[in-house]
């Protein structure tokens, strides 16, 4: 399972996740990919006279995977492939995010299906799609699921969400992170999220944090700069993490002629950083 919190306030839209995949009695990896970048390509009709075709809509769109590790990275694999190849028919096609979800339901629902009879009573996952929508020009964000334990005969479904500005969670962390931001509701998504691993009462969720947000209606995935401490809780060092990997240093430490990951970095912990560098 996991923790994924969307949010959305005026033409800003966020999703923030952990990094933790769980394997029941077997144990857990702290480094599963849950915020996804996803490039939605829309071409016009191809020239029976040149067999050219156009390019007309060119936008990133954001992903976040919540449940199954198998049922999510099938479909969200199978969704990256089929959105880079979208074609339009003139004044028949609606090009639009309601078009678009129509077409990503039809593989979550095949895939989710299918899969049910398999995974017995385990969870079957749930997909937060949010992008640009070429009608309506404007950001929104569309949720993708299972009613739990119904497998034997489940009804896939899927709709728009906070088509207000507002907060929403996802996951087994759901309750314990609606409790932190309740009592306190000026924390960000990902200080949120670092509340409910720090307080480990929900196991299923841990591991580094991630985060995306939309730039100029394009959907980019951020590395966290986070920092550690020192025995006696003062500040010890600033540590960059991108998806659950601590860069820069133990088996990603650069060296001079290796390759250097580019990622523009968050820090949502800046406020307490200066606090105690200052004491």
């Amino acid at each position: 399972m996991t923790l994924v919190i969307a949010k959305k306030f005026g033409n800003k839209l966020s999703l923030a996740s952990d990094s933790r995949l769980s394997f029941g009695t077997s144990g857990s990896v702290d480094f599963g990919i849950k915020i996804f970048s996803i490039p939605v390509h829309i071409y016009s009709p191809t020239l029976s006279e040149t067999e050219v075709t156009n390019l007309d809509y060119n936008y990133k769109y954001g992903m976040a995977v919540v449940g199954n590790a198998v049922n999510a990275y099938s479909i969200k694999d199978s969704i990256l492939e089929i959105l880079q190849h979208l074609q339009y028919i003139p004044g028949r096609t609606n090009i639009s995010m309601d078009n678009i979800s129509k077409l990503v339901f039809k593989v979550y629902k095949k895939n989710s299906l299918e899969l049910a009879p398999i995974v017995m009573d385990k969870s079957l996952c749930q997909i937060i799609l949010c992008g640009h929508c070429p009608l309506q020009n404007k950001l929104r964000i569309f949720s993708f699921y299972v009613e739990p334990h119904k497998h034997k005969s489940i009804e896939p479904i899927y709709d728009e969400i906070l088509l207000q500005d507002g907060i929403e969670f996802f996951g087994s962390g759901k309750k314990e992170a609606q409790k932190i931001y309740s009592n306190n509701n000026k924390l960000n998504s990902l200080q949120i999220i670092r509340e409910v691993i720090r307080g480990k009462k929900i196991e299923t969720v841990g591991g580094g944090l991630q985060y995306g947000e939309f730039v100029q209606k394009n959907f980019k995935v951020f590395g966290v700069t986070d920092y550690e401490l020192n025995p006696d809780k003062s500040f010890k060092r600033y540590i960059n993490t991108l998806r659950g990997i601590t860069l820069y240093k133990d088996e990603f430490e650069i060296e001079f002629e290796d390759f250097h990951i580019s990622y523009s970095f968050k820090n949502p912990f800046e406020i307490e950083i200066k606090k105690l560098i200052k004491y």
